[in-house]
């Protein structure tokens, strides 16, 4: 048995203990008062009558049994009355609750065994109207994320087909032409199967369905690696990259694969945005059990009210989502999913001078 039906049956019982006192007093007071008319008050013969015929035929203990029933009867039909009339609101509540009417609010009386009852009622409406809420979030977002990854699958692809048709219907040049067209093809090819697997790799992180293979390793080798590996896309946009940190060896119990991920969507995202600054720092330091890499690039100030969506998904600071100025717009996203299921945190700051990421992941136990 639950505590709500326990608190309702004990308020039923308490209700029928007072009930049984109070009819027992008002028995033998109501006997008292009888007794003292009847001797000192002259009453009509037929009520003597009754009242001498009644204690000789009962007694006065039986007679006393008999009204104390017959009060504790009426004393607790009226109070009951109170629960009753508390439970017809709570039932004609819930019957507007069931038909939608989700502004409905049951009333909390304070006394009465049904109140735990009301707001358990009410308490469950706010979940249920919160869940629709989330509900119609989740539908609007799940078509704004079809609606982008169209637009983004789309782009590629109809380069894709387009110069593949001029290919096949012989609409080129020469051979130099040729080559043009095939490179151009199999650029956007590439392009187009990044964009499925970030697709697919969100997908899995927002699902829950990521598999880590946690081992320790130094997070400042892997950064050291990084770095190395984004030397031919820096150079291109005529940026370099300085690793800072006092220390040789940090080291963290992590899946190496997916934290360089994070920290290559972080870097891309950074020379995207970031190569007016034609430099990127990445500060590396432990802190407490933590060990914190900042990203830092000195480019575009990222706007104040773009802040808090930075990391959603499909989200960019420009909304024209052309293929020049961004990616997917999953790349943050991917990031902040692969730092949160390794129990981190990923934070950003923007100023005229700096845009900050911030990633912290626990510190191995053994360091």
């Amino acid at each position: 048995m639950d505590k709500q039906s326990t608190s309702i049956y004990a308020r039923l019982l308490s209700y029928l203990l007072y009930s049984l006192l109070g009819a027992g007093i008002s028995t033998v007071i109501l006997a008292y008062i009888i007794r003292f008319i009847y001797i000192y008050f002259p009453l009509p013969m037929e009520l003597n009558y009754l009242y001498a015929n009644m204690r000789d035929a009962y007694g006065f203990w039986n007679l006393f049994f008999i009204g104390t029933i017959i009060l504790t009867v009426i004393y607790y039909a009226l109070a009951i009355r109170n629960i009753a009339s508390y439970f017809k609101i709570i039932s004609h509540s819930v019957d507007e609750i069931s038909e939608g009417r989700l502004d409905m609010e049951i009333p909390i009386w304070k006394h009465g065994g049904l109140s735990p009852l009301a707001l358990n009622i009410n308490s469950m409406k706010e979940q249920l109207e919160s869940l629709i809420e989330d509900e119609k979030k989740a539908t609007q977002s799940k078509n704004e994320l079809v609606t982008n990854v169209s637009h983004d699958l789309r782009t590629p692809l109809t380069s894709i087909i387009g110069y593949l048709r001029l290919i096949e219907e012989d609409q080129y040049r020469d051979e130099v032409e040729l080559r043009y067209f095939v490179d151009i093809a199999y650029e956007k090819s590439i392009r187009l199967n990044r964009m499925v697997n970030d697709l697919f790799e969100f997908t899995k992180i927002n699902n829950r369905d990521l598999a880590l293979k946690l081992i320790p390793f130094n997070l400042i080798e892997l950064l050291k690696q990084l770095a190395a590996q984004f030397h031919p896309e820096l150079k291109k946009e005529n940026m370099e990259i300085e690793l800072k940190t006092a220390a040789d060896e940090l080291m963290i119990e992590a899946d190496p694969d997916k934290i360089m991920r994070a920290f290559e969507n972080l870097i891309s995202n950074a020379i995207r945005y970031g190569n007016a600054g034609r430099k990127i720092t990445l500060v590396v330091e432990a802190e407490g059990g933590n060990s914190v890499v900042k990203v830092i690039n000195y480019g575009k100030v990222i706007p104040a009210k773009a802040i808090p969506f930075i990391f959603d998904r499909m989200y960019r600071i420009e909304q024209s989502r052309s293929e020049e100025t961004g990616g997917t717009g999953l790349g943050l996203a991917i990031a902040k999913g692969i730092v949160e299921r390794h129990q981190g945190e990923i934070i950003v700051s923007s100023n005229e001078a700096e845009t900050i990421f911030q990633v912290q992941l626990p510190l191995s136990n053994n360091h």
